[in-house]
This record gives structure tokens, C-alpha cells and sequence, in this order.
């Protein structure tokens, strides 16, 4: 009755509590109030269904993940860095502190690993997703 309703209740509020002390750090948050409402996307993401999350990443960008892996190669902060800057070589090149055809040589290999389409804007904005949520994942604990 009205007493399970409440338990349940309860439950899933302690899950969100928790998801938010996982996440609120990698967000630079560490001290003041906070509800877990605020930040409901966040623990919807990497609250008690994560394992969702990861297929998603893994199924978008799990190339690049494997390729940075094996090699210690820096694809996925390149791609990152690219995303964050328009999409222009020029200017991810610039705020890596690197040469211009290193940004081409790696986003040539990133179109090797994801296919030729990767930059058509449905896969765009799905591999932005994923890159967003595997450097956010990666700060709070999560493969």
C-alpha cells in the first residue's frame, strides 16, 4: 500500500542522491546545496542504467577508444577538441598546441576507424554525444 510506495519512493531518491555525489565533481561542483532535480539529466545518464550509456559510446565511438587503447594515441581528445571548436582544423589545432596537418593526420585516421560519414550531421551529433559522455564518464569513475 501507501508504506511500499513510500519505500520505493525513498529508493530511488537515495539512487539519484548517490548518482549526484558520482557526478557533481566531474562537473567542478564540490561544495553548496544541490538537488538531485537539478542535475536529473546527468544522473539519468550515469545512475543505476550506465550500462545503456557505455553501449551507446561504445557503439559509436568504440574505434577511436580501441585505437587511443592499443596505441596511446590521442584521437579521442583531438576529436574532443574538435567538436569544441566548430569543427575547424585551424582552430583545434590551434588549442592543442599543434601543427595543423597533425589535426588533418589524426582526423584522417578518425575517418578511417568511424567510416566516411562521421562528419554528416546526424553522426556528428551522435559522436559529439558519445565524446561528451565518455570524458564526463571518465572523470566520475566509469569506463
Amino acid at each position: 500500500g501507501a508504506a511500499t510506495g513510500q519505500a520505493t519512493g525513498l529508493h530511488e531518491r537515495c539512487e539519484a542522491a548517490e548518482s549526484c555525489l558520482r557526478v557533481l565533481p566531474a562537473l567542478g561542483l564540490r561544495d553548496g546545496a544541490v538537488t538531485s532535480d537539478e542535475y536529473l539529466p546527468y544522473t539519468a545518464l550515469f545512475g543505476p542504467g550506465e550500462q545503456r550509456v557505455q553501449a551507446f559510446v561504445d557503439a559509436t565511438i568504440g574505434p577511436v577508444l580501441e585505437w587511443d587503447a592499443e596505441r596511446g594515441s590521442a584521437l579521442l581528445p583531438t576529436l574532443a577538441a574538435y567538436l569544441d571548436n566548430r569543427c575547424s582544423p585551424v582552430a583545434t589545432a590551434r588549442a592543442l598546441h599543434l601543427h595543423k596537418n597533425t589535426v588533418l593526420q589524426r582526423l584522417d585516421r578518425v575517418s578511417e576507424l568511424l567510416g566516411a560519414r562521421w562528419q554528416e550531421p546526424d553522426h556528428l551529433f551522435r559522436i559529439g554525444i558519445a565524446v561528451r559522455l565518455r570524458l564526463l564518464g571518465t572523470t566520475i569513475g566509469t569506463p
